[in-house]
């Protein structure tokens, strides 16, 4: 066996990687930059909260103390406008027009032609309403002449009010300052909230457009009561421009650049404010129920109704007596302060804190990588010292002594280096005289094997994964025709003279082999190993075995695998034995076994035949002396029934019963088998000497064919009879369990020695007298239960009897399909048989 050369190592390119300073360096950066930025982020987070805490619960005080300034500012305009509502003039001139008026009807003619009148601008009727005493004293309580020093309008309260007039009881115009009120007002929300059905109410109208004053205006509205204050007489009604009117209160409230408080109502309309114009909607719908609940508060909320979507901190309170007053309003709302800065101006502080703290963090990220620069070179110099002195044990060189001086585990390092260097030489001056040796011996295994293998006769080649022949033995050599000296053939299968079909299926099995080989996915036989040398064994099928027909000769082949060496392809090896004369005395034994079967055949049809053919004899002779018609019948039925069961028997052994099915098995009563059984021995043998003792368990259904049960049964009870010589007791019970259904029958015959057990179920095996028995009775008894799911099991001690166990599977809850279980049907008596 020639050994190959080993192949060179590849050599392998130096990937870049970091060194260990860098790694060092690195790590106590990531060390100390990790918790920094941890820290100082939970630092910025804190903080930023409690800015942002501290501002809202600053603009939520803000708010609610902009609310209640301007609750006091509604509430003072209010008073002022009752101080007009309760006058005594006043009240007795809506008294008089009271009782004098009529019921009002639809549309009186006299109200409509006045209204035309008043739209009109005619002079007699604004001279009417204008000039009244009604509208002088409502002129005089608007200037100031008519109140108390502390009670006078201030004059922007002055300005800011748009209209004053008075109606009646109808909400007819009575006195009115100017000619810009319209006449008839019965029909406004703001006259009917206030009438409030003649009880009369407080009535603030949320702010709206108004034509007539060509401005944003909420209005004021105060029943005047009789004298008795029992109901309303008129209604005093003042319009006030939101903007003049709150702008003095709102936008001196300035804080920082942007900060403001402004004004709105619950529908998010702008009332008042420093940047906002009065009556436009908040641009963010979605922010007005965040500000508008009942209870002062702060939100942080995405946009900040400005136009802005940046995140902004608001502050907001309602003015509660005022949205007493205006949740009566048509749009049933309420009036809340808004306090608002710039998102930018308002998180500066933040934003000078975030700048400080990546400052600060820089810093100590720059102190963190200069530290570990001087840690890592400490720790570096000494590693890189043992780096260089452990490359130089390896190339043989080192000569002195490692000199690292650190006091620490390096330094130990460094001394142990030192002692493994001395060892090194030490072990390595011997070396070279055990390679040598290791040598030489691996030279004789490998001479030792080939002589081995070529005193082995079977042909064996080795060959590799491109089927090329790199060894064959002597006797692969002699077997095709290769000189001793000659070299191997360059491939496997230009030695083998094979047909196409034959190379080709050779050829796939090698390709899997080699597959296995090189530990490709494909898969492997779980086979335990064996000897590639050792012959199959015998009861191995031949159309089964890999074999190739080379000439006269016939091979049978074996595949195995080598292991390979580091750097070399895998290898096969191919096992031929040849096997000319062990196929050649195959077929004649199995020739030897079809004919000792036909023989088998013969025998047992005949043995099988042979007590049926002695029932009809008997029932033959005994219908020749039969005077009775009747009892002749019944011979005649009997002589069918045995005819039928002969030919069922023949069916059975001639295969034709092979080809039946489980469909026709039915439900048999086992204890209607076993009388059957016992009325057609009566016919075939003489039992007058044999005591038949029964003990049935009653119904005990198998699923079976009731002719060949019976027959079972039938050659079970024959066996006993004939053990016994025709003298002694015969003993059957069935019992049944929750699976099974047991037969007994035991005899009292001379019983069964224990040499003769053990094969008492062969073919033609008896213990019988010569003629008595024919050795198949148990065989067919036994293939007739197992055929059924059950079993048969013989017991018996010399000189004891015998005891046959029959168990089959039982069937519950199943009639029999040929009658019940007990047998009425009137059977012939046995008559003594005739020679």
């Amino acid at each position: 066996m020639t050994t190959p050369k080993p192949a060179h190592a590849p050599q392998t390119t130096r990937e870049t990687r970091w060194g260990l300073k860098s790694k060092l360096i690195l790590s106590m950066l990531f060390v100390g930059i990790v918790p920094l930025v941890v820290g100082l982020g939970m630092a910025f987070r804190q903080g930023s909260q409690e800015i942002r805490d501290v501002n809202g619960e600053s603009f939520k005080a803000l708010a609610t103390e902009a609310a209640r300034k301007l609750d006091l500012l509604v509430a003072d305009e209010v008073a002022r406008t009752a101080r007009i509502a309760n006058d005594p003039a006043v009240v007795r001139e809506l008294e008089h027009r009271r009782d004098m008026a009529q019921p009002p009807s639809p549309s009186p003619p006299s109200e409509t032609d006045t209204a035309a009148r008043w739209a009109a601008r005619d002079p007699a009727l604004l001279k009417e309403i204008n000039g009244s005493p009604l509208a002088a004293l409502l002129q005089e309580y608007y200037t100031g002449t008519h109140s108390a020093p502390d009670q006078l309008l201030p004059s922007v309260v002055r300005s800011a009010t748009k209209m004053l007039f008075l109606t009646d009881i109808h909400g007819t115009l009575v006195a009115a300052m100017t000619a810009m009120p319209e006449f008839q007002h019965s029909h406004t929300s703001w006259w009917q909230g206030a009438y409030n059905q003649g009880a009369g109410k407080l009535y603030i109208e949320d702010v709206r457009f108004d034509d007539k004053i060509d401005a944003y205006a909420f209005t004021i509205s105060i029943p005047v009561m009789d004298s008795l204050r029992y109901e309303v007489v008129g209604v005093l009604h003042r319009v006030i421009d939101a903007k003049e009117f709150f702008s003095p209160s709102t936008h001196v409230i300035r804080f920082g650049k942007t900060g403001h408080v402004m004004l709105i109502d619950s529908r998010g309309i702008v009332m008042s404010c420093p940047i906002l114009p009065t009556g436009i909607a908040l641009s963010d719908s979605s922010l007005i129920p965040q500000i508008t609940p009942l209870q002062p508060g702060w939100v942080q909320a995405a946009s900040d109704g400005h136009g802005s979507h940046t995140t902004s901190i608001i502050g907001f309170a309602p003015l509660p007596e005022t949205s007493r007053a205006t949740n009566g309003s048509v749009s049933g709302g309420s009036w809340h302060t808004f306090v608002w800065q710039s998102s930018d101006e308002l998180f500066a502080p933040i934003q000078h804190l975030f700048t400080w703290m990546i400052v600060f963090g820089g810093i100590a990220v720059a102190l963190l990588a200069v530290l570990g620069y001087v840690a890592a070179s400490r720790i570096v110099t000494p590693v890189r010292a043992l780096q260089q002195a452990a490359q130089a044990i390896g190339r043989g060189e080192l000569q002195t002594a490692i000199d690292i001086r650190t006091g620490d585990e390096l330094e130990d390092l460094a001394d142990e280096f030192t002692r493994m260097n001395a060892q090194l030489e030490a072990a390595f001056a011997g070396l070279t005289d055990q390679v040598t040796l290791k040598t030489q011996e691996v030279d004789y295994l490998r001479q030792s094997t080939d002589q081995i293998l070529d005193t082995v006769p079977t042909p064996i080649v080795l060959i590799d994964a491109q089927e090329s022949v790199h060894y064959m033995n002597q006797a692969a050599r002699e077997a095709f025709h290769l000189a001793p000296g000659a070299p191997a053939p360059p491939s496997l299968f230009t030695m083998l003279p094979l047909d196409a079909a034959s190379q080709a299926k050779l050829r796939q099995e090698f390709s899997g082999v080699a597959a296995e080989a090189r530990g490709s996915t494909a898969p492997i036989r779980n086979t335990p190993p064996r000897d590639p040398l050792a012959q199959t064994g015998t009861h191995e099928d031949a159309h089964n075995r890999p074999e190739l027909r080379i000439g006269a000769r016939t091979y049978h082949y074996l595949w195995f695998r080598l292991p390979s060496r580091p750097g070399e392809d895998p290898r096969s090896g191919l096992v031929l034995r040849d096997i000319t004369e062990d196929s050649r005395m195959q077929d004649q034994l199995i020739q030897a076994e079809k004919s000792g079967s036909l023989g088998v055949l013969t025998a047992g049809i005949g043995h099988e035949l042979n007590n049926p053919l002695f029932g009809i004899l008997g029932l033959g002779e005994a219908i020749q002396d039969e005077t009775d018609l009747a009892r002749a019948r019944l011979h005649g039925r009997d002589i069918v029934a045995q005819g039928r069961r002969m030919a069922a028997i023949i069916r059975d052994f001639t295969g034709v019963t092979a080809r039946e099915t489980s469909a026709q098995r039915i439900p048999v009563c086992v204890e209607t088998a076993i009388e059957r059984a016992l009325d057609a021995m009566h016919v075939s043998v003489d039992l007058t000497q044999v005591a038949i003792h029964k003990t049935f368990a009653g119904d005990t259904m198998v699923l079976a064919i009731p002719d060949q049960l019976q027959q079972a049964m039938m050659n079970l009870f024959m066996n006993a009879v004939q053990a016994m010589k025709g003298v002694g007791a015969l003993t059957i019970a069935t019992a049944q369990t929750d699976r099974l259904a047991t037969i007994r029958i035991a005899d009292t015959g001379p019983g069964i020695a224990p040499q003769h057990l053990a094969r008492i179920f062969d073919p033609f095996f008896t213990t019988k007298e010569q003629g008595t028995g024919s050795g198949l009775g148990l065989t067919v008894a036994r293939r007739i239960i197992r055929k059924f799911g059950g079993e048969l099991r013989i017991e018996s001690r010399e000189g004891e009897g015998a005891t046959c166990l029959v168990t089959l599977p039982i069937l519950r809850n199943q009639p029999p399909e040929e009658g019940p279980c007990t047998d009425s049907s009137p059977r012939s008596e046995p008559q003594p048989a005739r020679s």
